[in-house]
């Protein structure tokens, strides 16, 4: 068994909890091939390999750092299908579900198959310059630096389904609906869903609601009047200037994320973002 170990270089402890972790995996016969990047730390002490041969033979990739590190995981090994195990080094990790306390039971709970694959939305985010870009949490368009509300131009499958007028737009997936959609108000969406979750930024209307649409349309928007900026996961930023329409499709490919079974997504819920704790809940 092989397993491709990504991490996020600014994250304390990484110096100390890799080379702990590698040990573990050893003791169970798992071979570790590193990214690239951790050269940079441990030279070649390990294997390791560039991005474009990393994750070939691989059967699991285990993340450390936090939800960001999960995204450019995602981003990196898009079409592959190898499921990605994420151990929280950040703050609220709600896709790195791990702890680093639960770090010594993981090498043998991967080796005996005790965790399940959840296969999380993706989607295609296509701009009428040709630009295509990969996400698995969220595209937003807001106004950039332009100081005028931004107005946009809605359409699915086809369909006018109206304009917005507001400081911009979030389109998630179930995944990304716990992050920037959640602050900006929108809903909370069980991650096995498959369907998009529209949620306007400070609209210039009390009419405009969070909405959501089947993952199966296609969404397009534009950029009526204003100059926009797209950000993809917040990974990639592009400017979207007036006129500029976005095409939004599901991919056909799902990420695959791995959970052990212990954990539910109602657990993450409660102790990760608090949701529906009461005073009854004391171990929540």
């Amino acid at each position: 068994m092989k397993i491709a170990i990504i991490a996020n270089l600014r994250k304390d402890g990484i110096k100390t909890l890799i080379p702990y972790f590698i040990d573990l995996l050893v003791k169970e016969d798992i071979e570790a091939i590193l990214d690239e990047e951790l050269c940079q730390i441990f030279g070649n002490r390990y294997n390791n390999s560039p991005v474009d041969t990393l994750f070939n033979d691989i059967n699991m990739i285990v993340s450390f750092g936090g939800d960001g590190t999960i995204l450019h995981t995602a981003h990196i090994s898009a079409g592959t299908g190898i499921p990605i195990l994420g151990v929280n080094l950040g703050k609220v990790g709600f896709l790195a579900e791990i702890s680093p306390e639960e770090i010594d039971t993981v090498p043998k709970r991967i080796k005996s198959g005790d965790y399940e694959i959840l296969n999380r939305m993706a989607f295609s985010a296509e701009t009428s310059c040709l630009q295509r870009y990969f996400a698995l949490n969220d595209v937003v368009i807001d106004r950039n630096t332009d100081t005028r509300i931004l107005n946009l131009t809605i359409s699915v499958d086809g369909d006018y389904a109206g304009e917005l007028s507001a400081d911009g737009l979030i389109i998630s997936t179930p995944t990304g609906s716990t992050a920037h959609s959640m602050a900006a108000g929108g809903p909370l969406v069980m991650p096995d869903c498959t369907v998009f979750v529209l949620t306007p930024i400070c609209p210039h209307s009390l009419t405009i609601r969070p909405m959501i649409i089947e993952g199966s349309c296609e969404i397009r928007l534009r950029v009526a009047n204003g100059s926009g900026r797209m950000a993809v996961d917040g990974q990639s930023f592009i400017d979207v200037p007036e006129g500029c329409e976005v095409i939004l499709k599901r991919n056909n490919e799902s990420v695959k994320v791995a959970r052990f079974r212990d954990k539910t997504y109602f657990d993450i819920l409660h102790t990760r973002l608090r949701w529906g704790v009461g005073l009854k809940m004391k171990n929540a």
